[in-house]
């Protein structure tokens, strides 16, 4: 487009027709530059190049440019880069259709201010062609400004909301598990209190009646000691193992790491537990390697485990019933597995049995006994970075499967 006088061109209007056929536009060019003057947006003609023909004063003045500055230069030239595939895609718009087409964008001034203007848009025709294109534009910046800012705020509050939703349940879930805890220490000082009452009273009773009647029996009072000497080893048991619960889990008990051959741990956890399974009439059989095992760990404590998981097998299998202890070398782990044919465990148990304060049930009755060797034994193997685990049905019996890392 060559001059203004072109852009107003319009066939369809005789009043501009009859002007543009007068020598002098001049005073016609004014009366539209304070028309557009009069508009406190910016408003501004391009021409069918993109490049700026006219800008009112309020366009001026926002872009810090002179109107003899602005005329020539590219619309694209001060908009912000990453815009220029959308304002493409809107000047398309703008071509193919007639009326306004609305757009925003971002125009950089002379002393490099991003500006945020809300743009209406319309294609000039002059002549049958497109000559050019007459926009307005509001300063939207600051409108912007706080929608940006509202979308930041909106953003951190979501997250703030979320993270506290989190806290609230960690709260409420730490509330409950504490609850659960001081239940379970409850029915654990309750439990313990039954479970020392128990041989208290028999050691108590049978001496009392020992001392009553010095006229007893030899047998019978020999009778009686044994029995107070069982009651008083159980007890003390009970004591040992509560005790050494508390230190493995403050620290008090280190383990005595050495080199062990855990073949031979075994076989003699098990020969230890032969006589217990005879006098039940159970069936007790180690299928293991020949060769030796070496592990790093605690051959003390690995014993006590050992003698723990077989002595509940027995303790928990029927007369004629079987107890069978396997091993076998893994890549970087050895593997133990002891095996009954007793009363099993059920499936709502098998989550909580290592837990201190659980007492399994069978058939609604709860099973004899503090339930500390479980407790203790998965603490051993646990500080031996081990793993220990357990698959037990009701009525068919009970696998549980120990993983120690081999010595490299």
């Amino acid at each position: 487009m060559s001059g203004s006088s072109e852009i107003f061109q319009n066939n369809n209007n005789p009043a501009v027709d009859f002007f543009l056929q007068q020598p002098d536009k001049s005073e016609y060019e004014n009366l539209i530059s304070s028309f557009f003057d009069a508009s406190d947006d910016l408003v501004f003609i391009l021409d069918k190049n993109g490049y700026f023909h006219f800008v009112n004063q309020s366009g001026l003045n926002d872009l810090g440019y002179s109107l003899d500055e602005l005329r020539g230069k590219h619309f694209f030239s001060i908009t912000n880069p990453e815009e220029k595939v959308k304002l493409s895609n809107a000047f398309q718009r703008i071509l193919q259709f007639e009326g306004l087409v609305y757009f925003d964008c971002k125009l950089t001034s002379k002393l490099g201010n991003v500006i945020t203007y809300d743009i209406s848009a319309k294609a000039l025709f002059g002549r049958g062609s497109i000559n050019g294109m007459l926009s307005v534009a509001k300063n939207i910046t600051k409108q912007h400004l706080l929608k940006e800012r509202y979308t930041e705020i909106l953003v951190k509050y979501t997250e703030t909301e979320r993270l506290l939703s989190i806290e609230r349940n960690r709260l409420r879930q730490r509330k409950s598990v504490l609850e659960e805890l001081n239940r379970l220490k409850s029915e654990f000082v309750s439990n313990i209190s039954h479970e020392m009452r128990t041989p208290l009273a028999s050691i108590i009773g049978f001496s009392e009646t020992i001392s009553s009647d010095p006229e007893m029996p030899v047998g019978m009072r020999k009778e009686f000691n044994e029995i107070i000497h069982s009651e008083g080893k159980r007890l003390a048991k009970l004591i040992n193992d509560i005790l050494d619960i508390s230190k493995l889990e403050s620290g008090e008990i280190e383990l005595q790491r050495k080199e062990i051959d855990l073949v031979s741990v075994i076989k003699n956890a098990v020969h230890h537990a032969d006589a217990l399974a005879s006098e039940k009439n159970i069936t007790l059989r180690l299928t293991v390697e020949d060769q030796e095992v070496k592990i790093i760990g605690d051959e003390e404590r690995l014993t006590q485990v050992f003698n723990c998981l077989l002595s509940n097998a027995i303790k928990f299998t029927k007369s004629g019933g079987r107890v069978t202890v396997m091993g076998q070398s893994l890549y970087k782990e050895y593997e133990i597995i002891i095996s009954d044919t007793g009363i099993g465990i059920a499936q709502k148990d098998l989550p909580h049995i290592f837990e201190k304060f659980y007492r399994v049930s069978k058939y609604g009755n709860e099973i004899p006994g503090a339930g500390l060797g479980l407790v203790f034994s998965k603490q051993v193997i646990d500080l031996h970075k081990g793993l220990i685990t357990v698959e037990s049905e009701e009525d068919k019996g009970s696998t549980f499967v120990i993983k120690l890392p081999k010595r490299n």
